[in-house]
C-alpha cells in the first residue's frame, strides 16, 4: 500500500500539527511549547486508494523538574554559613557540578587528628589504660628478638605468630615491639605479659585504643600470636596453655 500522507495530532486536537506528504517523514516536536504532564500523539497515516491506520502513542512532558538543592545533603548535619544553588533542569542548560574546595579536605583531617592526639595525650581515662599496660621506660628497651626465650616454646607456633603479628599489630606496636606510646603501649620488656588471660583477653576483645582485633582468629591462631608476643622483643614468659 502506497503512502498517500501522514497527519500528526496532539491529544484530542481536531487539527493537525503536521502533515507529512514526502518522505522521509520527520517531525520536530518541542516539548517546552506543550503543558507538563501526560499526552497523547496520535499518527494517522493515510494510503491511496482509501484506508488509514491509526496509532496512538501515550507520553509524559517534564521539562522543568522539582528545583535541585546543591551544597546541603539530606538529613545532613551542618554549621556556620552554606553556599547553596537553587538549579531548575533545563534541557538547553546543564547544571554546573559544585566543586569543593580541597583545603577542607586537610582542615578536616588536621582537626579530626589532632581530636585523637588531645585525647591520648590529655584524657586521664587514657593515662589510666596506659600505666596499667605499658612497662616502665626502663624496661622496654628490649634485647635481639630470641635473647632468652624459653626452651619449652614451640618453635612452629612462634612463626605462626610471628606472621599473624606483623600482618595486624606491627603497625601499632611496631615490628620491634617498641609500640607508639602513649596510645600503643611498648611490648617489649613489658612485665604485664607475664599475665597470660590478660594477653588473650586484650588480643581478642580489645583495650583502650586497641580494637578486638583477635575477633576474626581461630583459638589456635590466637594461642600462636600471644604466644610470640609473650617470648619476643627480650620477653621470655614461656608458651599459652
Amino acid at each position: 500500500m502506497v503512502v498517500d500522507r501522514i497527519e500528526v495530532y496532539l491529544d484530542g486536537a481536531s487539527e493537525p500539527l503536521a502533515v507529512l506528504k514526502e518522505p522521509p517523514y520527520r517531525l520536530n516536536l518541542d516539548t517546552r511549547k506543550i503543558p507538563d504532564g501526560e499526552h497523547v500523539l496520535r499518527v494517522v497515516t493515510h494510503f491511496r486508494g482509501g484506508g488509514q491506520e491509526v496509532r496512538e502513542i501515550p507520553f509524559t512532558v517534564n521539562n522543568y523538574p522539582d528545583v535541585m538543592v546543591l551544597g546541603l545533603d539530606e538529613g545532613g548535619e551542618v554549621a556556620g554559613t552554606l553556599e547553596l544553588r537553587l538549579a531548575v533542569g533545563e534541557p538547553d542548560f546543564p547544571v554546573e557540578p559544585v566543586r569543593f574546595n580541597p583545603i577542607w579536605y586537610v582542615v578536616a583531617s588536621v582537626i579530626v587528628l589532632g581530636g585523637i592526639w588531645a585525647y591520648f595525650a590529655l584524657s586521664p581515662t587514657a593515662e589510666k589504660v596506659v600505666a596499667e599496660v605499658a612497662p616502665p621506660a626502663q624496661e622496654a628497651q628490649a634485647p635481639k628478638e630470641g635473647a632468652g626465650q624459653a626452651a619449652n616454646v614451640d618453635q612452629a607456633l612462634m612463626e605462626k605468630g610471628k606472621s599473624i603479628y606483623e600482618a595486624n599489630c606491627a603497625a601499632c606496636h611496631q615490628a620491634n615491639g617498641q609500640g607508639m606510646p602513649p596510645a600503643f603501649p611498648a611490648l617489649a620488656g613489658n612485665p604485664n605479659l607475664k599475665d597470660t588471660q590478660l594477653v588473650l583477653n586484650t588480643i581478642k576483645n580489645g583495650r583502650g585504643a586497641m580494637p578486638a582485633v583477635g575477633a576474626a582468629f581461630s583459638d589456635e591462631e590466637l594461642k600462636a600470636v600471644a604466644t610470640y608476643i609473650r617470648n619476643s622483643f627480650g620477653n621470655n614468659f614461656g608458651p599459652v596453655e
